[in-house]
């Protein structure tokens, strides 16, 4: 990987890292602290991050200037599959052994994100040149 590839793979965790704390913490909060439902909280918050995190992958993590037409819906669609997956691969697979379920989610979840990154690369941000 060249260094340009290897800083906006750095820049894209960076802002996947961010989004990823915001979004627990927030979560979490809502319902702890105000004992919202949380499957309902955990799935608003996650789709109402989507935009924002739209914005600060292709501003900071791809650098791009001008996206195409369908950027975004590209994005969004990446979003809720990586998250349909995750969720559906965690949930067959929890053993309630704490290690192993964070190996688990380390695992997808890592997956998850190399596969957002390829496709933010190549066909979400790319560029024409």
């Amino acid at each position: 990987m060249s260094t340009d590839h290897t800083n906006t793979f750095l820049r894209f965790l960076i802002v996947g890292g961010t989004f990823s704390l915001s979004y627990s913490l927030l979560t979490a909060a809502l319902i702890n602290f105000a004992n919202a439902p949380a499957f309902a909280v955990t799935v608003v918050v996650y789709l109402l991050c989507i935009p924002a995190a739209f914005y600060a992958q292709k501003h900071f993590a791809f650098r791009v200037e001008h996206t195409q037409g369908s950027a975004f819906v590209t994005y969004f669609a990446t979003q809720v599959g990586s998250l349909v997956i995750v969720s559906a691969i965690t949930t067959r697979f929890v053993t309630k052994v704490f290690w192993i379920d964070t190996a688990i989610l380390l695992v997808t979840a890592g997956s998850a994100a190399v596969l957002s990154y390829v496709i933010g690369r190549f066909i979400t941000f790319r560029t024409t040149d």
